[in-house]
């Protein structure tokens, strides 16, 4: 199996797959390597669209979202969540954030929850074609159940400030996670794709030294972690870099992911 991270790794944010990597993903499922999305966003029927989208003409065979929070895969074909932060906890985080003004929000069901709309949340309603419900300040109306994290975007110049402020608030009842550039998300701290990509190889009897995994944030690097092989993209953070078995000799944007399957999996095999 090959899984991949969505934005900064298998597409450009909110762009169309890249053709070479549509073409060696395309090649390798249909010699049986089955092929799954690990992603941040929602599994909703959207996601699933996605392949569709992309011109995929198979179905995806997993799909992990909310960054671990959600699984799903053809064999059970239903959602499980894990972990999901307490209605307490998420007030707690909106109270603690409330002096930087920034933005909150999260996914619910097919569509999300915002307490205001901004340019932002306009970018984002646009690459994930979700609704957006608008609070207008509210809290309480984005704590109406448990969810699986809180999700803050800022401007790019304001990032060291606000990992600053965190780093001043951290509790054992949820971590901050940089998920890409100026998004960070809260959620409970045994929360990662890993996890999720070890639940599905327990359910499945999948050995994960035939799982190989692709990202390039820190959101990803539990992921890599677990995968038997562990790609990231040169794109990708540093510290993600430090720990995968490989970096990609090219960026999303030129097609890395589908470059580095062809160079190391496909005419590897061909040749050997």
């Amino acid at each position: 199996m090959i899984v991949a991270d969505i934005d900064g790794t298998l597409v450009e944010k909110g762009e169309m797959i890249m053709p070479i990597t549509k073409n060696a993903i395309t090649e390798l499922h249909e010699k049986g390597v089955l092929f799954g999305l690990a992603t941040g966003r929602s599994i909703n029927k959207n996601m699933f669209k996605r392949k569709d989208d992309w011109g995929l003409p198979f179905d995806f065979d997993l799909l992990i979202g909310i960054n671990g929070g959600q699984l799903w895969y053809k064999e059970n074909n239903e959602i499980q969540s894990f972990y999901l932060l307490s209605t307490d906890t998420m007030h707690e985080i909106l109270d603690m954030m409330d002096p930087l003004n920034l933005t909150a929000s999260l996914y619910e069901e097919d569509h999300m929850v915002s307490t205001r709309f901004d340019k932002m949340i306009a970018a984002s309603m646009m690459r994930n074609h979700m609704e957006i419900i608008v609070t207008d300040g509210d809290y309480d109306r984005l704590c109406i159940a448990p969810n699986n994290n809180l999700i803050y975007r800022y401007e790019e110049e304001r990032e060291k400030e606000v990992f600053d402020y965190i780093s001043k608030h951290t509790s054992d009842k949820y971590i901050a996670v940089k998920t890409a550039p100026c998004i960070v998300e809260f959620m409970d701290p045994r929360l990662n794709k890993g996890v999720a990509l070890s639940k599905y190889s327990e359910q499945t009897k999948t050995p994960l030294s035939q799982i190989m995994a692709f990202g390039d944030m820190e959101n990803d690097t539990e992921l890599l972690k677990t995968a038997g092989w562990g790609v990231c993209l040169i794109n990708g953070s540093p510290s993600v870099k430090a720990i995968a078995n490989a970096v990609t000799e090219y960026p999303c944007t030129e097609d890395g992911m589908g470059k580095y399957l062809y160079q190391h999996v496909i005419d590897y095999v061909h040749i050997n």
